[in-house]
C-alpha cells in the first residue's frame, strides 16, 4: 500500500466524486481510478459504492478512511517534527477551542506563539468537544481546548485542568431586567438558548435554570453561532446563559452585562489530547503557552473573588 494510494482515497472521500479529487490533487481522473481499484484490491473489500452524483464511502469505506486520516496527520506531524528539531522554525499546528476558552486564551498565547514561531501556520476551529473527538483520535487536530467534565475521562485522552469556569445570565446593557435580585423575577423573560451543549461540557440549558428554580423557560430562539448570540443578546430583550469569558473582551463587555444573580455551576476549561501521539515541538510550545495565559486567567479569578 502506498502513501500516494492513500492520498488519492482521502481525497475522493473528501470531494464525493473521482473528477473532484483529481481536480483537487491535479491528477488525471483514470489514474485516481486507477490508484482506488489498486488499494480496493489489496484490501479486499470495496471503499466506495457509486451514485448519481459521484460516489459515497461503503461501512467498510468509513472504518478505513479513519486509520488513513491518522496515517497521513502522522506522517505531517513526522515531517514538521523532524524539521523543527533541524531547527526550522516552520510547520503546522491544528486546535480547537471552545468560544469561551479562545476569549480568555488565545490572544494572549497567540502573541507569544507568533513571536517564537512567526512562520508556523496555526489553524483554529471553534468547537465543543464532541464534534472534534474524531479529529482528535485520528490525529488531524494535535488538542482541544474548552469545557469537559473530568470525572467522564477515560484511557483516550489526557485531560489539564486550567482554571475552573461559570456561567451568568446575561442581558443587554440598559435591560429592564438588569437589578433583578431572584431568579424569580425573571419568570416572565423570554430566552434565547445558546449553542446545543455537547456531553463532557457543561450541562443543559434549561437544567441549569431550573437548578434555580426556574422551570419551563420561554425559549424563543435558539442559537449555535457565538456572532449570531451577541448580536441577538445586545439588540434584543432576550436573556441568555454565557461563560464569563463574554465579559472578559471590551468590546463585548461595551453591549451586555450580567445579571447579579448566583452564577451557574460550569465544566472546567482543559486542555485534551491523545496520551499516545507526542506533539511536535511548536504543538508543545503552543501548548505551554495555553497552559500559562490559563494560569494568568486563574489568577485573575482568584483575584476578582477576593475582591468581591
Amino acid at each position: 500500500m502506498k502513501l500516494s494510494q492513500l492520498r488519492d482515497v482521502l481525497a475522493v472521500a473528501e470531494t464525493g466524486s473521482l473528477r473532484a479529487a483529481g481536480r483537487h490533487l491535479g491528477i488525471a481522473q483514470p489514474a485516481i481510478t486507477r490508484s482506488i481499484r489498486e488499494i480496493e484490491h489489496e484490501l479486499g473489500a470495496s471503499l466506495f459504492e457509486r451514485h448519481a452524483k459521484g460516489v459515497r464511502l461503503t461501512e467498510i469505506g468509513r472504518s478505513f478512511i479513519r486509520r488513513a486520516e491518522a496515517v497521513q496527520a502522522e506522517i505531517r506531524r513526522a515531517k514538521d517534527e523532524v524539521a523543527q528539531l533541524r531547527g526550522h522554525a516552520t510547520g503546522e499546528v491544528s486546535i480547537a477551542m471552545s468560544t469561551a476558552s479562545s476569549m480568555s486564551l488565545l490572544p494572549k498565547a497567540l502573541t507569544e506563539f507568533r513571536k517564537r514561531y512567526p512562520d508556523a501556520v496555526l489553524k483554529v476551529s471553534e468547537s465543543f468537544f464532541g464534534p472534534v473527538e474524531r479529529d482528535l483520535l485520528s490525529g488531524r487536530i494535535d488538542f482541544y481546548i474548552g469545557p469537559f467534565d473530568t470525572a467522564t475521562t477515560g484511557d483516550s485522552f489526557v485531560v489539564e485542568k486550567l482554571f475552573d469556569n461559570r456561567r451568568c445570565v446575561i442581558a443587554r446593557r440598559g435591560h429592564k431586567l438588569a437589578n433583578a435580585t431572584s431568579y424569580q423575577d425573571l419568570a416572565d423573560a423570554q430566552w434565547l438558548r445558546p449553542a446545543v451543549v455537547e456531553r463532557n461540557t457543561e450541562g443543559d440549558f434549561e437544567q441549569a435554570l431550573a437548578e434555580f428554580g426556574l422551570t419551563n423557560p420561554n425559549i424563543v430562539l435558539q442559537s449555535r453561532s457565538a456572532l449570531i448570540t451577541m448580536l441577538v443578546v445586545a439588540n434584543t430583550d432576550l436573556l441568555t446563559v454565557l461563560p464569563q469569558q463574554w465579559l472578559d473582551l471590551p468590546m463585548t463587555a461595551a453591549l451586555i452585562e450580567p445579571i447579579k444573580l448566583p452564577a451557574f455551576r460550569a465544566a472546567p476549561i482543559c486542555i485534551v489530547r491523545r496520551p499516545d501521539l507526542p506533539l511536535t515541538p511548536i504543538a508543545e510550545y503552543l501548548s505551554d503557552m495555553m497552559r500559562r495565559a490559563g494560569g494568568h486567567y486563574a489568577d485573575a479569578l482568584r483575584r476578582q473573588a477576593l475582591a468581591a
